[in-house]
């Protein structure tokens, strides 16, 4: 029976991973370390941001913090996105997208407000990862061919 178990939990294994890249999961939280440092409480800079997934409502949303007791700052999952995009993709309403990565990374970019202007021409954009090695192997050009990649 115990052979049976895990010969399941094998099977099964590859599909749960799947499933958390197509819906995000509480396997998203956790700390995040930054490409670039952004402003945390009290104006001080950071390199360190805090994820946690939940429900607000009957809405699925990351909340990032700067430290456990700094407000976060809320973005709501995008289904519609997601599946054009064929990854997670949570907006807030100041108009920041968090893109997933890979599943310990995300990219957070604010579109350019200039008329005329494509998806890869930012006003912002950063880097986080759970993982510091993936942080310094990432730069501002990476960020841009990833965006313009998933989004032809």
């Amino acid at each position: 029976m115990k052979s049976f178990l895990k010969y399941l939990l094998i099977l099964c294994t590859p599909c749960m991973l799947f499933a958390q890249n197509e819906n995000p999961t509480e396997a998203l939280n956790g700390t995040y370390h930054l490409l670039e440092a952004e402003r945390a409480g009290g104006n001080k800079q950071t390199k360190i941001k805090i994820f946690e997934y939940g429900k607000f409502r009957d809405d699925n949303v990351i909340a990032v913090a700067a430290c456990q007791k700094c407000m976060p700052a809320i973005y709501k999952y995008k289904e519609e996105y997601s599946k054009d995009l064929k990854t997670a993709v949570f907006y807030n309403d100041i108009g920041l997208f968090l893109i997933a990565y890979d599943k310990e990374s995300f990219i957070m970019m604010m579109p350019s407000k200039k008329e005329g202007a494509e998806w890869a021409d930012f006003a912002f954009s950063n880097f986080y990862s759970k993982n510091k090695a993936k942080v310094a192997a990432m730069s501002q050009q990476k960020i841009k061919a990833y965006i313009i990649k998933i989004s032809e």
